[in-house]
């Protein structure tokens, strides 16, 4: 049976997506980002529902952007993700004590859109702010860059853009920080899947597709031929991040 035989009578559900983006992207216009089309994206990869941004908050709009996102993903049962404004942190504790009282669970950390880096002092604000309450970090950038600022604080931190040449450094950094997760989109080598969770565990892969920006194929198709047992499949596609969120 061939690779794209098996893949079509694969029927195993992923149940989170934890890198979905809706709205205008301000530099890729053309890209349909409706709450629709997510709908059709996510029916086409089997996915059950995301943790679901608003790609006006990445930009330039964190309380517009929270009010549209309640308005796309609680009539659908989506979890949201409220993405922040790195560039004034001022009032960030209270801003997310109220986001914490509607229901949100997860925050995106959109540092290279905004350019902004976790060394300066709003940025750290944010991270210390989050991790005190326990809430799950989305963080964009790669995870050398990146992960300095949220080591020994016990934070829980999605690595969006960890990438399979940083996997060697993902994994000695991942064995002493139980928050820490990859995000599949760019862990797409020939074996680290396999390495993560054989070498760390499950618990700190997430599936995320970064769509409708990215081809969803390529990280739907690459865990479903994963070399992984049936329990780190369901970690992966959905347990991990839903453990994060819960927790």
């Amino acid at each position: 049976m061939s690779f794209f035989e098996r893949l079509t009578r694969d029927t195993r559900r992923i149940t989170l997506d934890c890198d979905v983006l809706a709205g205008l992207w301000t530099s890729r216009p053309e890209i349909d980002a409706t709450p629709e089309a997510i709908e059709g994206i996510l029916e086409r990869g089997g996915i059950d529902a995301p943790l679901l941004s608003s790609s006006r908050g990445c930009w330039y709009d964190e309380a517009g952007a929270v009010v549209e996102l309640r308005e796309w993903a609680r009539p659908r049962g989506w979890r949201r993700c409220n993405a922040v404004n790195l560039r004034d942190a001022v009032g960030f504790p209270e801003r997310l004590d109220e986001w914490i009282s509607d229901g949100v669970r997860a925050i995106r950390l959109p540092g290279v859109t905004q350019g902004q880096h976790p060394t300066n002092s709003g940025y750290r604000h944010v991270i210390r702010t989050a991790a005190e309450r326990g809430v799950t970090m989305l963080v964009e950038g790669g995870f050398n860059d990146v992960q300095e600022a949220f080591r020994g604080i016990g934070a829980k931190v999605v690595f969006l853009d960890a990438s399979y040449y940083e996997l060697a450094d993902f994994l000695l950094v991942a064995a002493d920080e139980d928050g820490f997760v990859a995000s599949t989109r760019k862990m797409l080598g020939p074996d680290s899947f396999e390495r993560v969770c054989g070498e760390v565990g499950s618990s700190h892969l997430a599936f995320g597709s970064g769509s409708p920006l990215q081809d969803l194929e390529p990280t739907v198709w690459r865990l479903r031929d994963a070399r992984i047992s049936h329990d780190d499949f369901t970690a992966v596609a959905g347990g991990t991040l839903a453990r994060l969120l819960e927790a």
